[in-house]
């Protein structure tokens, strides 16, 4: 072979080391620009977290030294240079008389996915937000899906009210802006509530609780005083085109000592297998999930712990949040069975009363099973009994019918169970060839709701129309069920209201997902 020079290096063996060299070159470029990346990521990140304290910081030294007295989206931000200039503004009114405005840059709907230039503007400066959210979407996600400073009026401030025991009417005023970037898993928004009478409370007052399994969660006041109390009951499984029943939501203010623990139990979704979602929600019998799904699980508080089928425990609950029905697609076709049994969506989630299960889909029986029952659907629970499974034949005549939903779990049943009801203070009722029965909710004290004397014994269960608890009664309390009608008596309600937005699960008219549950201390 030719030789290159004296040494007898080939030509070959130059480009071998060349491109050895360059390997080497290339791997060491790659780590650099990956530390650089990383090092950026940081940066950014850190700039995000100080950013929030900075501004958060603000609001809160205001709040406390001025004294808040309203927040309102009038005054200022009702200027036309205003409206012009921010998306969302409103006026945080202190009781020496001045005013600061809380608003966030105009911002458009197709320009969420870039926070770059965006700014949050308080008391004459501007916050601006110097990072842009990457292009590179996590497969099978949206831009949309992820939060910048683009938000709804009615996630940016909102207000509420309670009364005290004197009678005194104090407002409570929630802040929320949340930031949360692709490539991090923390939310870099602003979270406060503030109320006009002196107190401030940022995420270290505010405690809340989602799904974490079948196990249950424990909170301790830190202080005396008023704490808001808030829950979502899950949603009922899905099959099919059929949608398990919503979650309710129900909330009021009580009062609570130093030291107080409240356990904390929050539904699981309902899901098409033949397991209940945890705290309630009814399981089927194995196998038939093949023509339904199970029901979804309360969300409640309670003053005794353990395993949340205990009947001590159960007893002891002062507010539920009721979980909604199992769907049901019981449509099958076959050599042998060329029929259509009852199909529909399960109840939804109730207020003093559950919704009953649908059986919207169905037609007469033939073949060798003259005898089964053409549809069946699940009941609601109540306050005092649970659901019941409600079997007919195609002309309407009702075949059969039976108690399945409990206090707080359903019955043990020997009958075929393909769809479950949902959790609740009663649970709602099972179904087959239909879809189940939605539970009922509670809140001590509240209009309409029966307690259950804490002498009752699982076997015998008694009710009575007042609170057993009665240091805990809550007042202002407010009682949505999973189809969005507002229950302020044991009378069915005609009036609805949307439901508070948790952050986590889908909630416009009923909650959609796992239960959550939300604890504010209120400092009153």
């Amino acid at each position: 072979m030719k030789r290159l020079n004296n040494h007898g290096v080939s030509l070959v063996e130059i480009i071998v080391t060349f491109s050895i060299v360059m390997v080497i070159v290339g791997g060491l470029m790659g780590i650099i620009m990956n530390y650089r990346l990383q090092a950026q990521s940081s940066f950014s990140k850190l700039e995000l977290q100080t950013y929030k304290n900075t501004l958060t910081k603000e609001i809160q030294d205001d709040i406390l030294n001025l004294g808040l007295s309203n927040i309102n989206e009038e005054g200022s931000c009702s200027s036309v240079e205003n409206r012009n200039r921010f998306a969302s503004c409103a006026n945080l009114v202190f009781k020496d008389g001045t005013e600061k405005i809380l608003a966030i840059s105009k911002i458009g709907q197709d320009d969420r996915d870039s926070l770059e230039h965006k700014y949050i503007f308080y008391d004459d400066e501007r916050h601006v937000i110097q990072d842009s959210l990457p292009k590179k979407i996590p497969s099978g996600r949206h831009a949309i899906d992820f939060q910048s400073i683009f938000v709804y009026d009615g996630n940016f401030v909102s207000s509420d009210s309670t009364f005290l025991s004197d009678g005194t009417e104090v407002k409570i005023f929630s802040i929320d802006i949340p930031i949360e970037h692709i490539d991090y898993e923390e939310d870099f928004g602003l979270h406060i509530v503030a109320s006009n009478a002196d107190f401030l409370s940022t995420n270290a007052m505010i405690t809340e609780f989602q799904y974490i399994g079948e196990n249950y969660q424990e909170y301790s006041a830190p202080a005396d005083g008023t704490y808001r109390i808030e829950l979502w009951g899950a949603s009922g499984g899905n099959i099919g085109t059929y949608l398990g029943g919503k979650g309710a939501y129900t909330s009021g203010y009580i009062t609570l000592k130093k030291g107080q623990t409240l356990y904390v139990y929050v539904g699981g979704q309902g899901t098409n297998t033949d397991v209940g979602g945890f705290n309630g929600g009814e399981s089927l019998r194995t196998g038939q999930h093949i023509y339904g799904s199970s029901g979804g699980g309360a969300t409640d508080v309670r003053l005794i712990g353990g395993s949340w089928d205990d009947f001590n425990g159960l007893k002891s609950r002062i507010m539920v949040a009721a979980g909604g029905g199992g769907a049901n697609y019981r449509n099958t076709t076959s050599e042998k069975e060329g029929k259509l049994y009852g199909s529909g969506n399960g109840g939804a989630g109730g207020g003093i009363i559950g919704y009953t299960g649908e059986a919207s889909s169905y037609a007469d029986v033939t073949g060798g099973f003259e005898s089964y029952p053409s549809h069946c659907y699940g009941t609601g629970g109540t306050q005092v009994s649970g659901g019941s499974r409600r079997c007919f034949n195609p002309s309407g005549a009702q075949l059969n019918s039976g108690v399945t939903g409990g206090f707080g779990k359903s019955l043990t049943v020997t009958s075929i169970s393909q769809s479950g009801g949902g959790g609740g203070w009663y649970t709602g009722g099972h179904s087959d060839n239909g879809a189940a029965g939605g539970g009922s909710s509670y809140i001590s004290g509240h209009p309409g709701c029966q307690a259950v004397d804490q002498l009752s014994t699982e076997g015998s269960v008694r009710h009575k129309p007042v609170s057993e608890h009665d240091s805990f009664a809550f007042n202002d309390t407010t009682m949505i069920d999973g189809e969005g009608y507002v229950w302020t008596s044991a009378t069915q309600p005609t009036t609805k209201q949307s439901m508070p937005s948790n952050g986590v699960t889908t909630v416009k008219e009923g909650n959609v997902g796992n239960g959550y549950a939300r604890i504010t201390y209120l400092g009153l």
